[in-house]
């Protein structure tokens, strides 16, 4: 599944190359992604793969952000969760940018969409499309094995 209004990346060759990589890296390699440490691993110019291992929370625990420089590739190994996302351009931010994480943090929106992430989903979020992940589903706690992949977008 992909979301959001990134007709620029989705036509950049560049771009378009280290996503086409990194999905052929994660459907490729699940059972080594299933024991990796937690932690970051580059793969490729441009392509960093992040493995988390976490239980999953609240709506309203939950951060919106977004990025700059990389779009988030969310592929789920094991678990499920919620992820919501909507246009950056209708809500104010609620921190300043940090250039090192290329990273900004934004209040809830008054409206989201959402996809469900289950074993072997993935979403593509892009720079103007502010996100949160790790919620919950029907309101129950899951363990979930995810990987980010932060594709740059320079």
């Amino acid at each position: 599944m992909e979301n959001g209004l990134g007709t620029n990346y989705r036509t950049d060759p560049k771009v378009r190359a280290r996503i086409d990589k990194a999905l052929a890296y994660l459907t490729t390699h699940e059972e080594e992604l299933l024991t990796k440490e937690v932690g970051k691993y580059p793969l490729d110019e441009g392509i960093e793969v992040r493995v988390q291992s976490y239980d999953t929370r609240e709506y309203d625990t939950m951060s919106y952000e977004t990025h700059r420089d990389h779009i988030d590739l969310h592929y789920m190994i094991s678990g499920q969760e919620y992820v919501r996302w909507w246009d950056k351009g209708t809500v104010e931010p609620n921190t300043e940018y940090d250039e090192v994480e290329d990273i900004i943090f934004y209040p809830h929106p008054p409206r989201h969409n959402r996809a469900l992430l289950t074993d072997h989903h993935y979403v593509l979020v892009y720079p103007e499309d502010m996100h949160a992940a790790h919620g919950n589903v029907d309101g129950k706690v899951s363990h979930n094995r995810k990987i980010v992949v932060k594709i740059s977008v320079l």
